[in-house]
């Protein structure tokens, strides 16, 4: 029976390759394994200088051993080395976002997580696997000593410059989190071998922000912006084309798109912009009842359209002017029941912006955004006691789609002065006469709404 002879180096097997070329003999030698993480077989060639017997022995023996411990590693539940390029990681990670966030979402992700790629790849940082918490902690510092970039003055249009000034802390923590939350999701693929939850929530930690108290409109202003916009829907040409040629009287002409029953909406709903973009008259049901059984109304949002993706439900009780504006300018045929405000075509970003801007820069209004509304609605509905009681932190944050913990932090307490015998939102925030302005306006006995409605 053949006797046969253990290998000194079992797994690695040592191969000769000559060469002849232009007469020269070459002789190489490599060797030949299987790596235990990939499973796939490799051909390594070995240094010139192991040109002799005993060096290669040795050499193979000691490859022989690493990868015996390796398997060893694996079989004890040592993660798989694999070596995966950041670009292509961070590409991946930008693309699994766009299927399930909004692309203003995946936008703001792209900026943080393009910063951190470029950095990685001047720092020679190549493949996920190679990051260390040092690392991590050496881009936090990178982020912090940045500079601000504002548009260039006298530069084309989208060009940005370095300023002398420092970014702010609140900017600086959105890129943190930007690449926290990259960072976690390859940790979860396993492509961070070397990194632990901890490790990357210590290296990243946040700087201190200064919180602010929330931007809200009070009385005053929020009477002025109701007549800015009542002027805005009331706006009409002296004369155009058709006037002049006698195809409809004279001054009949609107100038704007009206845009006062979306500024109250969105005042008195609390609604965001995207949400009150989105609604369409099927999801305001008008005749709803509350437990009482009397007909308040309601506007049921569903979780598609939230940020949030949790369904809420607006109550039209704490506001029945806005009940009111919305049973006015409510379609009357079916065949309209489309977008809320819009008519023919549903208002768009830009449209709404646009009418903004105008509001503030033509017609008076304060200045404001539509978080500026959303924000006022909270804390009128948060400090308001006429409303619902002891409850309005709770009520509220349902009302407004967000949570307790938000509407304690942000909006409790910030306005003292609503009366205590206010009974209704727009009681609360004394606009009673500006609301039934818009309203009147909106009615379609108006002249300006009847031609609008009519084109």
């Amino acid at each position: 029976m053949p006797q046969y002879k253990r290998s000194p180096h079992p797994g690695v097997v040592l191969a000769k390759r000559t060469r002849k070329r232009d007469g020269v003999i070459t002789v190489t030698w490599r060797a030949r394994y299987r790596d235990p993480d990939t499973l796939l077989m490799v051909w390594e060639t070995l240094e010139p200088t192991l040109s002799n017997a005993t060096a290669r022995k040795t050499w193979a023996k000691q490859k022989s051993e690493a990868l015996s411990r390796r398997r060893a590693e694996l079989a004890s539940g040592a993660p798989i080395k694999t070596h995966t390029p950041i670009e292509n990681a961070t590409d991946d990670f930008i693309t699994s976002c766009k299927h399930r966030l909004r692309t203003s979402t995946v936008t703001h992700y792209g900026h943080g997580c393009t910063k951190f790629r470029d950095w990685a790849v001047r720092r020679g940082i190549h493949f996920t696997e190679s990051l260390t918490p040092p690392e991590l902690v050496a881009y936090r510092e990178h982020v912090i000593s940045e500079r601000r970039r504002a548009p260039k003055a006298g530069g084309t249009r989208g060009t940005r410059a370095t300023t002398g000034e420092k970014r702010s802390p609140e900017s600086t923590n959105t890129y943190l989190r930007t690449t926290e939350t990259l960072l976690l999701h390859w940790r979860s693929l396993g492509l961070t071998p070397t990194l632990h939850r901890d490790d990357i929530s210590e290296s990243l930690k946040p700087l201190r922000a200064r919180r602010e108290p929330a931007e809200f409109l009070r009385t005053p202003d929020l009477q002025l912006l109701l007549l800015a916009s009542v002027k805005q829907y009331t706006a009409m040409y002296t004369e155009t084309r058709d006037e002049h040629a006698g195809r409809r009287p004279l001054g009949t002409t609107p100038k704007h798109t009206p845009i006062a029953p979306f500024v109250a909406f969105m005042l008195l709903s609390g609604c965001r912009r995207s949400e009150g973009l989105s609604l369409r008259w099927p999801l305001v049901q008008l005749n709803a009842t509350d437990r009482e059984g009397r007909t308040v109304g309601e506007i049921r949002l569903p979780a598609e359209i939230p940020k949030t993706h949790q369904a809420r439900t607006i109550g039209l009780e704490v506001s029945p002017g806005l009940h009111r504006l919305l049973s006015t300018i409510k379609p009357t045929t079916a065949r309209s029941m489309g977008h809320l405000f819009c008519g023919h075509q549903p208002y768009t970003v830009d449209l709404v912006e646009t009418a903004r801007a105008r509001l503030m820069a033509e017609y008076g209004a304060p200045k404001f955004s539509w978080q500026v509304l959303r924000s006022t609605c909270a804390t009128f509905l948060t400090n308001a006691p006429g409303i619902w009681g002891a409850a309005t932190v709770f009520l509220s944050a349902r009302q407004l789609g967000h949570s307790v913990a938000v509407a304690e932090k942000h909006y409790l307490g910030e306005h003292r002065g609503v009366p205590r015998e206010a009974r209704t939102l727009e009681a609360a925030m004394g606009i009673d006469a500006q609301l039934e302005a818009v309203t009147a306006a909106a009615r379609p006995s108006s002249q300006a709404l009847r031609l609008v409605t009519s084109q």
